[in-house]
């Protein structure tokens, strides 16, 4: 799920993650001509996977992508290096400074671009995000412009991605510029290992929680992991209701400001439910551009101290609307109990 899914999360993861300064040897790409049938397939015309798209530009810089015809929907994910970098391999488990760009070859429109957002973000080669993922990221080297032919589905799962205009039956153009090896993300979960560094987690003044809340269930102190939410006595909610927020802990870093890459971990059910529909306490905290993420947490967490702990009430309109995701009906108000780790 992404938080455009939170965190695009498929994409991530959720979210695309999701920043260094970007240092790769410069080089001029030819533009892709791949051979490739024509066919009527669905909807217009269309052209097989590379045939229809040519890409050009350095890495490091946004693509210049040119669309010929829109691009027949890939039984299978197919992937090219445009531009061979001089680094090292990228080896399993290296935490990856990567851009990300995302192109709908049915609609021939851009969906995402880490460029857009400012930054890059860190994506892991441990084979959990997902097959298309490990696929690009086989055999890489650090320098490397790799793009991939893919189906929203493989990417994305069967929703797609509304928020992004890429539907349940839509091609898609992944191109990765492969930055720099990175730290390992940090994070709070306690099955990290003890070599990994930790961001610290929720610090400062506890606040009392208002009466819309949810009970949170904790598994130890009041800094501790959720582990879930109680619904009993909370009111269903307004499915046209405003965005609610209530800081649990005050922090007492910087205000998150719009437009910056945050760090965070997240814990989020929908109404009446026994079990999160995701959440990163267990795993990684995201590392997003806020930009990136849902309109309930792009509005949520502006003027949210870091270290803070916050819990978001989010109507459908500023969430996945009537776009059913994995574990989210259509139409639902989401509940998010988040941690503010850090804001670049």
């Amino acid at each position: 799920m992404s938080l455009p899914h939170p965190p695009f999360e498929k994409v991530s993861v959720v979210r695309l993650r999701r920043s260094a300064s970007l240092v790769v040897s410069a080089a001029i790409v030819p533009a892709l001509a791949a051979c490739g049938s024509t066919k009527v397939g669905y909807g217009d015309p269309t052209a097989e996977g590379f045939s229809a798209v040519s890409i050009s530009g350095d890495p490091g810089k946004a693509p210049t992508v040119k669309w010929h015809e829109a691009m027949a929907y890939p039984k299978s994910t197919t992937v090219k290096t445009l531009v061979k970098g001089t680094g090292a391999p990228v080896a399993s488990g290296d935490s990856v400074s990567a851009y990300i760009w995302i192109g709908d070859g049915t609609t021939k429109l851009e969906a995402y671009s880490d460029y857009s957002n400012g930054s890059p973000e860190t994506i892991t080669n441990d084979g959990k995000m997902g097959a298309v993922w490990t696929k690009i990221l086989k055999g890489a080297h650090y320098g490397d412009r790799i793009a991939a032919v893919t189906s929203s589905v493989a990417l994305l799962g069967d929703a797609g991605n509304p928020q992004l205009g890429i539907g349940t039956h839509d091609s898609l153009v992944v191109v990765v510029d492969v930055i720099k090896k990175t730290k390992p993300e940090p994070s709070t979960s306690p099955s990290a290992s003890p070599t990994t560094p930790a961001l610290s987690g929720p610090k400062g003044k506890a606040q009392p929680a208002p009466a819309w809340m949810p009970k949170l269930e904790l598994s130890g102190g009041k800094t501790s992991a959720p582990k879930g939410m109680d619904f009993t006595g909370v009111k269903k909610p307004n499915p046209n209701g405003k965005l609610k927020r209530a800081i649990l802990i005050k922090g007492t870093g910087p205000k998150v400001k719009a437009g910056q890459t945050i760090t965070a971990n997240y814990y989020g059910m929908v109404y009446g439910a026994t079990t999160p529909f995701d959440e990163s306490y267990s795993k990684t905290p995201l590392t997003s551009a806020l930009s990136g993420l849902v309109q309930g947490w792009q509005q949520g967490l502006v003027g949210v101290p870091v270290g803070s702990r916050v819990f978001l009430q989010i109507p459908p309109a500023l969430g996945y609307g009537d776009a059913a995701q994995s574990g989210i009906p259509a139409n639902s108000t989401l509940y998010f109990v988040l941690d503010v780790l850090a804001a670049n």
